[in-house]
């Protein structure tokens, strides 16, 4: 029943997303917000200009698995996993991670 519930939420809610992992990609539904913290900003500054530091909270469907070699692309940028897990089992299974800007020296 809260799984039928969570695909719902997710069908209504959850944003396009495209999950790649080597040649194999999957576009489907997931929650995306940003994870805001009061003393650290999403820009810093460096030597090379600003910075981007945003992190994201990824909430998807638990039949898409990820890993940190997964890339989500979202918006029309890449992300890098830097952890996830399988989270809810036995009530509500999904896969909770947390994602970064995909360096674009990794490219």
């Amino acid at each position: 029943m809260m799984e039928r519930i969570w695909d719902d939420i997710l069908e209504c809610f959850g944003q396009e997303v495209t999950l790649s992992e080597g040649e194999e990609a999957v576009t489907l539904h997931a929650l995306i917000q940003p994870i805001l913290e009061r003393e650290r900003l999403q820009e810093a500054p460096s030597p090379l200009g600003l910075e981007r530091r945003e992190r994201l909270r990824y909430m998807g469907p638990a039949e898409s698995p990820l890993s940190p070699d997964t890339l989500v692309k979202w918006k029309g940028r890449d992300y890098q996993v830097r952890s996830a897990c399988l989270a809810g089992e036995g009530v509500c299974p999904h896969w909770w991670a947390v994602l970064y800007p995909r360096e674009e020296a990794a490219l």
